[in-house]
């Protein structure tokens, strides 16, 4: 469980400025935060932690309805303004303010739940260069405490930020490393990391095998990594083939198809040659390009690679 306080962990790892104006914004909106932090809210105070987001449960719920509201106010202003003389303003107004109010709203879970996975994402593109450095610092005869301490002050992204919070609990909080790493174990979002996690924590209390299991679990996730990239390039080659054989291809046949049937003379239909080019030049090879490329998109948008 995640309680309130453990939020203010993030402090030491926020290494932006916040700005003055958004800051007096939070404190008015958290106005109404305080009452809705009177009764926890784990699931939400989890999820701000695994997203490093220095807030409390109740400032972030009070940002997403008090931003919503007045989003629903400036719509609700501008629908009057523009559609009050239309036949029916009641229904545009009132669809357009709740329409905001709702999008908005879902639109706070949607950031946290984005910066979550994008985090997951980094640590799964980072664990196989950690572990490498891992095993480097445990065949020197570092203990598991040392190696997570030395890895928490480097930069290996968020992976050193997860420690970091492992160090702050024992440095600061003076917890024993075994109850920070399952402090840890209980609340990171990557399911790699937390596997990882758990042998170390099984490493503190045995006392042994830690470089044994870094260099055996770094190899097996390089293989792994190396396995992604080649299937990588393999599904990249394919949509090439696909795109080069089903695209240009078709842009030189029908190029060709235009050029012949005017020079014929053929009738092709309600366009003549130039319209049929120019749609197809300023209109469908756009339109097909722009589809190939959401797909590319949707594809690989989520790799780690």
């Amino acid at each position: 469980m995640v309680k309130t306080q453990d939020i203010d962990v993030h402090e030491a790892f926020n290494e932006k400025k916040p700005n003055k104006y958004i800051e007096k914004y939070k404190m008015f909106c958290y106005v109404f935060g305080k009452y809705i932090d009177k009764k926890p809210q784990d699931d939400v105070a989890k999820s701000l932690y695994q997203a490093d987001m220095v807030l409390t449960s109740g400032m972030f719920i009070s940002l997403a309805v008090v931003t919503a509201a007045f989003a629903s106010l400036a719509v609700f202003i501008f629908s009057i303004i523009f559609f009050r003389n239309s036949s029916s303003p009641l229904v545009y107004i009132s669809v357009l303010t709740f329409l905001t109010f709702m999008l908005t709203v879902s639109g706070f879970p949607f950031m946290l739940y984005n910066k979550i996975s994008n985090k997951n994402m980094n640590i799964e593109h980072d664990l196989p260069f950690t572990l490498g450095y891992m095993t480097i610092l445990a065949s020197a005869g570092s203990s598991p405490i040392d190696v997570i301490r030395k890895v928490s002050i480097e930069d290996y992204g968020d992976i050193s930020i997860e420690f970091g919070k492992v160090m702050y609990r024992v440095d600061v909080l003076g917890e024993d490393a075994v109850s920070a790493m399952n402090h840890l174990i209980r609340n990171t979002s990557s399911e790699s990391l937390r596997a990882i996690c758990i042998d170390l924590a099984n490493s503190m209390q045995s006392g042994g095998g830690l470089r044994t299991y870094l260099e055996m679990k770094s190899n097996e996730l390089m293989d792994m990594r190396k396995k992604m990239q080649q299937e990588f390039v393999d599904s990249l080659g394919v949509y090439g083939e696909g795109y080069l054989s089903g695209v240009v291809m078709s842009v030189v046949l029908v190029v060709l198809m235009i050029v012949v049937t005017s020079a014929l003379g053929i009738d092709l239909g309600p366009l003549t040659a130039k319209q049929m080019f120019q749609f197809f030049v300023y209109f469908a090879l756009p339109f097909i390009n722009i589809v190939f490329l959401i797909l590319l998109w949707m594809k690989y948008s989520r790799s780690t690679l």
